[in-house]
C-alpha cells in the first residue's frame, strides 16, 4: 500500500471538495495523471533526440515502441 501525505490545506480542500470521499475516482484519475505525464516526458525525450539528430529508423522505432507498451 502507497500512502500520500498532503501539507497544502488548499489542496487538500480542493480534493476533499472535488472527490468528496470517492476514493476510487481519486485513485483512477491520479493514475491516469501519472501516466499522462509519463508520455508527456517520452514525448519531449524524443523531440530532444530529434533535435539532436538523435534518430533511429522507423522500423526499429516501431519494434521498441511495441514492445514497451505491449506489456504496459
Amino acid at each position: 500500500m502507497l500512502s500520500i501525505r498532503i501539507d497544502n490545506p488548499e489542496l487538500e480542500g480542493f480534493i476533499q471538495d472535488e472527490y468528496k470521499g470517492d476514493d476510487g475516482s481519486l485513485v483512477r484519475q491520479f493514475v491516469e495523471f501519472l501516466k499522462l505525464q509519463k508520455i508527456k516526458s517520452e514525448v519531449k525525450a524524443s523531440l530532444d533526440e530529434l533535435d539532436n539528430d538523435d534518430i533511429v529508423e522507423f522500423d526499429e522505432a516501431f519494434k521498441q515502441a511495441t514492445a514497451k507498451y505491449a506489456a504496459s
